[in-house]
């Protein structure tokens, strides 16, 4: 594993605890406890680029080889069907069948030609742009069970969290191009006069650093607390 990037940390931490708040209002409107947030129309999705684009640049300075990004990439997809069994269990009528970790596990393991110095950091910009791009032309097609991992999802499908390939893939090579064109050598040139971690941003970067560990026991914790602050409002749901 390479050193630690604390700007890098600070970024994916901020990511995450907008995503946790996000999901606490996500539950409260799920379980019908608020009526003034509604997913439809205030997205998440700006929250995922941020978090996804991170993990894109994430890859430039992990300092691990082709096999080692492979594993990292099948370790990911494995925590997403872990989320894929459990919210199967929990809602059926929506389980997570291509999320964010299945999305970001994929991703790496298709990015690794990208990683090559080789690549220039236009290479997956362009390669980026093209693929959200192609996004808008696949809106509003539908495909079958296999496609949907390219963003054609079968009629009527519906999902609790659904980042298909298409555009997203596209979201983490630009930040894997970011990663080539802000650190060239190793070190950020946005950053260059300062050398340490700000003490402001260690408890940003202590969630940045263990962002996935937190992001598979965020929703379990935000529905136990529900469930204690609001059980009969849990209970008629599941019931």
């Amino acid at each position: 594993m390479g050193e630690r990037y604390y700007e890098v940390d600070a970024v994916r931490g901020i990511a995450l605890i907008f995503m946790v708040l996000y999901h606490i209002l996500f539950c409260l409107y799920f379980f019908g406890i608020i009526d003034w947030f509604n997913p439809s129309v205030v997205s998440g999705a700006p929250i995922a680029s941020v978090f996804i684009l991170v993990a894109g640049l994430s890859l430039v300075l992990a300092n691990r080889k082709p096999l080692g990004l492979a594993k990292r990439g099948i370790e990911l997809i494995a925590f997403g069907m872990i989320i894929t069994a459990v919210t199967w269990i929990v809602y059926p009528h929506g389980f997570v069948v291509f999320g964010i970790l299945h999305m970001i596990g994929v991703g790496t393991i298709l990015s690794i030609p990208f990683l090559s110095e080789k690549v220039k950091w236009y290479i997956p910009a362009v390669f980026g742009i093209l693929i959200i791009d192609l996004s808008f032309f696949l809106e509003g097609h539908t495909g079958s069970l296999l496609l949907l991992p390219f963003g054609l999802p079968y009629a009527g499908f519906v999902s609790l969290d659904y980042e298909p390939l298409i555009p997203w893939f596209g979201v983490m090579l630009l930040g894997l191009a970011c990663g080539k064109l802000l650190y060239p050598s190793g070190r950020c040139r946005l950053l260059s006069g300062l050398s340490s971690m700000p003490s402001l941003l260690r408890p940003i970067c202590f969630v940045g650093r263990h962002t996935l560990i937190i992001y598979m026991l965020h929703v379990p914790v935000i529905i136990l607390m529900v469930f204690l602050l609001f059980p009969d409002a849990v209970l008629s749901f599941l019931f």
